[in-house]
């Protein structure tokens, strides 16, 4: 089971000048991440500082972006790792206002903006998933449409050749005993992929 957020979060903080605006959104790879971060930079451009943290695919990275060494990115990295967050990215843009918050203090702020974004955005868990080679001849393609019905997290990928569909079907893994019970009954050849 994979914990995501729902949607995304958004949490800003004040504290001595300085302003915090920690955002946090789901993202599935690096090359989505730097997008979007490209985009927040666009969109705050008067900032000081853009950090970051981001966990998906079992890695995770951060960046201080010019603040001190560990204030800012390992704290909002510490928000997703406590909510056990995957999946999901989060982005503390500052405007710094006059005053130096000491380590200590950006520790606090970048953390408690970081914890207050994942809060808006909730989480979601996600069912692992399991998938599956399929042939289907052209004389059983009901099975997909009784597949489709039963199991509302069904995802078929794959193309119709000259005997039939052949790919990829794939559902959530506390489903798996039930289709691989259906498609028995039918029989038809699936092996997991």
């Amino acid at each position: 089971m994979k914990r995501v957020p729902a949607g995304e979060g958004r949490a800003e903080l004040h504290d001595r000048g300085s302003r915090f605006l920690a955002l946090v959104f789901r993202v599935g790879d690096e090359a989505a991440f730097s997008e979007r971060l490209k985009v927040i930079r666009a969109e705050h451009p008067k900032a000081t500082h853009w950090c970051w943290a981001w966990r998906f695919c079992g890695f995770h990275r951060y960046s201080d972006d010019g603040e001190p060494g560990g204030t800012a990115g390992r704290p909002l990295l510490q928000a997703l790792e406590s909510a056990g967050l995957e999946d999901a990215a989060v982005v503390c843009v500052r405007w710094f206002g006059g005053t130096k918050l000491g380590k200590g203090g950006l520790v606090r702020a970048y953390g408690a903006a970081g914890v207050q974004a994942v809060e808006d955005a909730g989480a979601l868990n996600l069912a692992d998933r399991v998938a599956f080679h399929l042939e289907l001849p052209f004389a059983k393609l009901g099975v997909r449409d009784e597949i489709e019905a039963r199991f509302p997290s069904a995802r078929f990928t794959g193309d119709f050749t000259e005997s039939g569909f052949q790919g990829t079907l794939e559902v959530d893994e506390t489903e798996v005993a039930s289709l691989q019970s259906i498609l028995s009954d039918k029989k038809v050849s699936a092996r997991p992929s």
